[in-house]
């Protein structure tokens, strides 16, 4: 059906020289609307974890004893391989344990202190045992030779005096035996006691060690998780921006089809024969939706009850628009 344009100035359409151009606005924005749409590269993204974090979270794996962590396509952990269960800590503690338990079997001053005798203390004490006993047979000779000397050699007086002196003598012995061995025992205990404080200061070093060493494992961890989100952050402004590119490259030919149709109302309402407002409405039909709002706020009551057929109205309305 041939278009008639309407050239009093007051018609519903614009000139008949602006037509080309707005069939241009249509086809184009047809075109656009049919042109498929990367949704994914539209949509924001998240950057995933850097290299550094992934090693900073295997460090923290490896300390609780988890083992290799196991990740999917989407880098979302799955589970643990390898692992034993021990803490990075538990092996200074297991040995800080051995310590004690050694520094507590050398509590008891009655037990193991013979590990800790002079291995020539014996050596020791039977030499000087054999020089005593020497030293004690010059002695009782001497007793003789006095007994000699004042006369009663051989009689009572030399026995008691001999007598006396072997008396003297084997105290004497059994005293110098019992310092060199009693001797010995004080510094067995000594060196014992020695022991024992060492193996309890091992054990707290290896506690000491429990702390330090992953305190500063983990210090090295999160200098590792730092530089991670440093990288995440800037690979997540890459993202966005990217996003924001295809955004704008999507956005920027409607923003033209826009700019374009507003230019092409401005022009068509300022021709003569064109309308003033763009797009207006056909006056008939604007007064169909008043007669339908009318309809639906009476409820339809008082019309259906007379005369009034909504199909015969219907098809008139349609016939005035076949007229036009």
């Amino acid at each position: 059906m041939a278009v008639n344009y309407d050239t009093s100035g007051n018609g519903l359409l614009p000139s008949g020289v602006l037509q080309p151009y707005g069939q241009n606005i249509l086809k184009y924005g047809i075109g656009q609307l049919g042109t498929p749409i990367d949704v994914g590269a539209l949509t924001p993204q998240v950057a995933g974890q850097t290299a550094f974090q992934q090693q900073a979270q295997q460090g923290i794996a490896n300390q609780s004893g988890l083992g290799d962590i196991q990740r999917d396509a989407s880098g979302q952990v799955t589970g643990f391989t390898g692992g034993t269960g021990v803490a990075s800590y538990q092996p200074y503690l297991n040995q800080m344990s051995q310590f004690n338990t050694a520094a507590e079997g050398l509590a008891d001053p009655s037990q193991d202190y013979q590990a800790f005798m002079s291995p020539y203390q014996q050596e020791v004490i039977n030499t000087t045992m054999t020089d005593f006993d020497r030293q004690a047979q010059i002695g009782s000779g001497q007793v003789g030779m006095n007994a000699y000397t004042a006369g009663a050699f051989g009689g009572s007086r030399q026995g008691v005096a001999e007598a006396e002196y072997q008396s003297n003598s084997d105290r004497n012995r059994a005293a110098l035996l019992a310092g060199l061995y009693g001797q010995g025992y004080d510094q067995a205990q000594g060196y014992r006691q020695q022991a024992m404080g060492n193996q309890l200061g091992l054990g707290s070093l290896q506690q000491g060690l429990a702390s330090f060493v992953p305190g500063m494992e983990q210090q090295n961890l999160a200098s590792l998780d730092a530089i991670g989100q440093q990288d995440q952050l800037l690979e997540q402004s890459k993202l966005n921006a990217m996003a924001q590119a295809n955004q704008s490259a999507y956005q920027l030919p409607l923003d033209r089809i826009t700019d374009v149709a507003n230019i092409y109302g401005t022009v068509s309402g300022a021709m003569p024969g064109s309308p003033t407002q763009k797009f207006a409405p056909n006056p008939l039909l604007t007064g169909i939706g008043g007669f339908a709002n009318m309809y639906t706020t009476l409820g339809g009551s008082a019309m259906t009850r007379g005369s009034y057929d909504p199909r015969a109205v219907a098809a008139g309305i349609q016939s005035n628009n076949d007229d036009i």
